[in-house]
């Protein structure tokens, strides 16, 4: 099985709370999905791991299903597919997705994007949802307080559910509870807070759909630098070269840097001035720029420079006062 955090294609629901660490149960035990069958999940270190027998798609007694690294209420995992479609769709395929974890519900749900032409018969549209089956310790999540809506009416009996009301509603419920949370935003959240694998696999989703969007191709040539891949940060920055974002031009400045061509990490640098940018302190551009300061320092001498001759040489022939 792969590692659980991927830049590949990846598709998700989002609806995570901001904090970066939970505190509350841990995904465990047996989860239940209508369509994808029965997942028992386990914990080894860090990583969480689901095994799955039988269901849609027949997988052989306790096959490895699900397996990630759990960051915050956010499962980023690697899930087993199998495939229907054409000769390009593979009969089992690891897609990676972001599978959001509501601690209340108990609820896993992810959207993952299949091949065009493909389907998979474990998931409902594109959709996995899996729902706790374990028995709820009450103690380890505080009850809401009870709605006007949700009382039950005066003979004392409660009217039977919806039809339809299953996990799906649970799901729908949970993002009611939650405001979702764009993945460009979420990235940045993510590289911020030093999650440099998470805020990749945000970032790549957000390129699926658009290709060419100059704040995503710099968040993930940032969470690369910070996983220490600088080849892959200088292509990824390099498909951004013709934005007139000064910060784009700041990373991949900082990506030539870190790749020992000072010659293209100045001329980078300099795009980035001319472009506006200008040292701030601001939290996302902290890294590039306390690595590049004596490179700043140098381009703006010489940029003062350049100014002070320009005003001499005009005042010398003005007849101004």
């Amino acid at each position: 099985m792969p590692p659980a955090l991927s830049n590949k294609g990846l598709a998700t629901i989002l609806s995570v709370a901001s904090g970066l660490a939970w505190a509350g149960p841990t995904v465990s035990g047996p989860y239940l999905g209508d369509t994808y069958g029965q997942v028992r999940f386990r914990t080894e270190g860090e990583r969480v791991i689901g095994t799955a027998t039988g269901g849609p798609c027949r997988f052989e007694p306790d096959t490895e299903v699900i397996s990630g690294e759990l960051q915050g209420n956010v499962l980023v995992a690697h899930v087993l597919l199998c495939q229907q479609g054409g000769s390009a769709c593979e009969e089992r395929k690891l897609h990676p997705a972001l599978v959001v974890f509501n601690p209340k519900d108990r609820v896993l749900s992810a959207m993952i994007r299949l091949r065009e032409g493909c389907s998979s018969p474990a998931l409902k549209g594109n959709a996995l949802v899996l729902t706790s089956t374990a028995p709820q310790d009450d103690g380890d999540v505080e009850p809401e307080p009870e709605s006007e809506a949700a009382k039950p009416p005066a003979g004392g009996a409660m009217a039977p559910p919806a039809e339809g009301v299953g996990s799906a509603a649970l799901v729908a419920q949970a993002r009611r509870r939650e405001p979702e949370i764009p993945p460009l935003e979420e990235g940045q959240r993510q590289l911020l807070a030093g999650n440099h694998a998470a805020a990749q696999t945000l970032f790549t989703h957000v390129l699926e759909s658009d290709a060419r969007n100059p704040e995503a191709l710099m968040g993930l040539g940032a969470s690369q630098l910070g996983r220490g891949d600088t080849d892959g940060a200088l292509k990824t920055l390099e498909r951004a070269r013709a934005s007139t974002r000064p910060d784009v031009h700041l990373w991949l400045a900082y990506a030539h840097f870190r790749d020992g061509n000072r010659g293209r990490a100045r001329e980078s640098l300099r795009k980035a001035l001319d472009l506006g940018w200008a040292p701030g302190n601001r939290p996302l551009e902290a890294v590039p720029e306390s690595a590049l300061r004596g490179e700043i320092e140098i381009l703006m001498q010489q940029r003062a420079r350049k100014r002070a001759s320009g005003r001499d040489s005009t005042g010398s022939g003005s007849t101004s006062p």
